[in-house]
Order: structure tokens, then sequence, then C-alpha cells
């Protein structure tokens, strides 16, 4: 049989729930130990078992993709000149913690976490240590030997990690609560999350080598892919060749590098680079402050994509007149919902217009505009599968300004 094919068994074996509980092995000196070394791992015992660890360093001048580790230091420095907030704002002396895990499968009591990789700033260059699970009657020593339990109020990166890993770790502490001393609640900065505020809609796919090979400039080459990762651990354990372990290991590795150029390009993004990217993930990013009540910071990027015409820049004119309109410049506000609205599609264009109307009717006093806007909101909504309330409104609108121009008509007739 060959390799690939004994993965694919190995895999269908993960789909299998055991029928009843299994009660984990003693913690015994693992048997591979010499094969294992043979990839990088050293065995380590404390007092809960063994686990199989490896430490790799990287000079400040190591390159990922377009990024070099070293200008995480800069992008810290410059978050700390910064006179707004966002939640990727850090300072320097903060306890900075890029996390990764690989798991047998994704839910369940049977699953578990079996490769932890940590990576962390030291005074004169970057440590990775990835610790592995030699098998499941050494989970508490493996837990424990990560050392994540001694962290000071850690800020934890991931991807994808506030939902999954950090979960499923939690988890599987729990299962050793009586032995195991209390892990920290962390601070969290989950970069899925936020390459979904910057790229939604740029990017066809939010997976994390998508990523890297459209925003990253970096390609894997020999990655393993996901999906055998939990059938390759699973034969190594049974069959002691750790050949697909290391391309495992490898992946892990990959994976959190990729959180230290992810995090630096995004918080260029957020902060000082307002030309590589589309009007789409600027108008994103608008946005994003515009959410965090930001707004001075959210104008500086609305404003930058309106500086363009045409549909590319519609929302961000939409979103801008918004913050306009808040901030009573009317007048500004209305001619951008104008420009705005021919260019947006569905309720939003219609919500466009009823803006100008308003505008035009209660601060503008202007009922004809008013009217004419009100106008253009129904004929949208007879071109767009809306909410029948929201042509209710529009309606009501109509009606409302139709009888204020036959009063006003009436009222100069009588002076």
């Amino acid at each position: 049989m060959s390799f690939e094919s004994k993965l694919l068994q190995m895999k269908g074996m993960l789909k299998n729930k055991p029928t009843k509980k299994q009660q984990p092995k003693r913690a015994e000196r693992p048997l591979h130990e010499e094969k294992w070394r043979d990839i990088g791992l050293e065995l380590v015992e404390n007092k809960f078992g063994f686990v199989f660890q490896k430490k790799i360093t990287y000079p400040f001048t190591t390159r990922h993709g377009s990024v070099m580790l070293s200008e995480l230091d800069h992008v810290l420095e410059a978050w700390g000149k910064t006179d707004f907030d966002h939640p990727f704002k850090l300072n320097a002396q903060d306890p900075l913690v890029f996390f990764d895990t690989e798991t047998t499968g994704l839910s369940g009591t049977g699953a578990y976490i079996f490769l932890i990789g940590i990576l962390v700033k030291k005074s004169d260059h970057f440590e990775m240590m990835q610790y592995i699970m030699p098998d499941p009657s050494h989970e508490a020593a493996f837990l424990y030997e990560t050392g994540l339990w001694k962290a000071d109020d850690p800020i934890i990166f991931s991807y994808n990690g506030k939902s999954f890993d950090w979960p499923q770790l939690t988890s599987r502490w729990t299962m050793h609560r009586q032995d195991l001393p209390k892990l920290p609640v962390p601070r969290q900065i989950d970069l899925f999350h936020g390459t979904k505020r910057i790229w939604k809609n740029e990017l066809a796919r939010m997976k994390l080598s998508t990523i890297e090979e459209e925003k990253l400039g970096f390609v894997r080459q020999g990655d393993v892919p996901g999906y055998l990762i939990p059938a390759i651990y699973l034969d190594a354990v049974k069959s002691g060749f750790p050949d697909g372990l290391a391309k495992v290991l490898y992946h892990n590795e990959l994976d959190i590098l990729s959180l230290v150029s992810l995090y630096v390009l995004s918080s260029n993004l957020l902060m000082e680079d307002m030309e590589s990217e589309t009007s789409g993930a600027y108008t994103n990013i608008g946005k994003w402050y515009a959410d965090l009540k930001q707004y001075d910071q959210s104008a500086a990027y609305l404003e930058h994509v309106t500086t363009d015409r045409g549909a590319s820049s519609a929302f961000a004119r939409y979103l801008l007149a918004i913050q306009k309109k808040r901030a009573g410049q009317h007048e500004v506000a209305v001619q951008l919902f104008k420009e705005a609205a021919p260019h947006l599609r569905g309720s939003i264009e219609i919500e466009a217009w009823i803006h100008a109307a308003k505008l035009y009717e209660h601060q503008l006093r202007d009922l004809d505009q008013a009217a004419i806007m009100a106008g253009f909101a129904k004929e949208a909504s007879e071109h767009t599968n809306v909410r029948q309330s929201l042509v209710a409104d529009i309606n009501k609108r109509q009606a409302r300004l139709e009888e204020k121009k036959r009063k006003k008509t009436l009222q100069v007739q009588e002076d």
C-alpha cells in the first residue's frame, strides 16, 4: 500500500466515532524517540510525562514573503505614536505570542490538539517553539510544557484562533484542570477577522494560503494539504515513521510566520500606507474605523478613496456622506449622497436617495429637491427586491412632500 493510500485510510478512520470511552494509556516513554529525533525533535520530560519539542531561531533580518520580521518593531513604534484607537494598536512592551495549533479533528472529545507552535520576540532574534504530543497519554505533559499557563497578560495572535484554536486549547486544558495550572484568559488578536474587515469583497477566499499569495508575496512550496494532517500524525504515532510529520511541522511554521507578516501588513494599511491597496480595501478600512467611532481616521480613508470618481468610490462616498450629515455639514452630505446613489445597487441605493430627501426636506428646506430625491428612491425600489415597509415609507414621504408643497403654494398665493 502506498504512503498516500495509507494516509487516506487513516483519514477515514478519523470519522469513526469510538463506541465507548477510551482510557488513555499510561504516560510511558515514547517508543519512537530515535526516529522522531531525525526530524529535529527533542524528547523532554516533565512531571506529567514526555513531550517532543523543536526550537527554531530567526534573525531579525529574516524575510517571510514581502515582510522582514524586524518590521514588527517599526509597526509597534508607529502604533505608539497614534492618537486614535484600534484593536490592533499595541505597545512595544506588550508580551506578544504568535500561536497556532494542529488537531486530529475539528470538534468532539476525541479531537486532540497534537501540535502547538509558539513564536515570541527575543532581544536579538525571534524564537519559535513547536511542541508535539507523543500520544494522548502524554496530553497533560504536552499542554504543561508549552508554558502558556505562565504567560503574564499575553496577547495571542492567531488566524481564526479566537473561534477555534484557543477554545480547543481551553477545552483540552479543562480535561486536566485537576493537575494543570490555570490557563490565563488572554487578549486575542485574530487576524482572520481583521483580514475580513480589510479585504471583504476584495478576495474570493480568506484562507491563509490565499492571503499569503495575493497579499504577502509568498507562495508555499512542498506544503502538506491541511486535510491530511490528522492522518499523518496518527500514522506517525502508529508506525513511528516521521517523514510526513516533518511536513506538518513545516506547515505549522509557515502558518505562524505568516501571522507576523500579516500583522505588519495590516497595521501599515491601518496607519500609513494609502497607496498599495484597492479602493475597496481602503473603503473597508474607513468603515472599520467608523464602526469603532474613530471618525477622523475613518474620514481620512474615505476621502482618500473619493478623490476618484465612478462606481469604485460610490460606497466610500455614501459612508462619508453619513459622517458629514452627523457632523452637520448638510450641503456636503447631500452632494455626496447624490454622487454615490447612481452607482450603488439594491437597498443601499434607495437609502442614499432617502438620506438626500431628508436633508433637503428638514435641513436645507428645499421641498422641490426633496420630492425629486424621493422620486428617485421610488424608481429604484421598483427595480430591486426590497422590504415592503421601505416602499411604504417612500410612498408616505412622497405624499407628505406633495402636501407640504401644496400648502406652501397656497400660502404664497394668499400672500
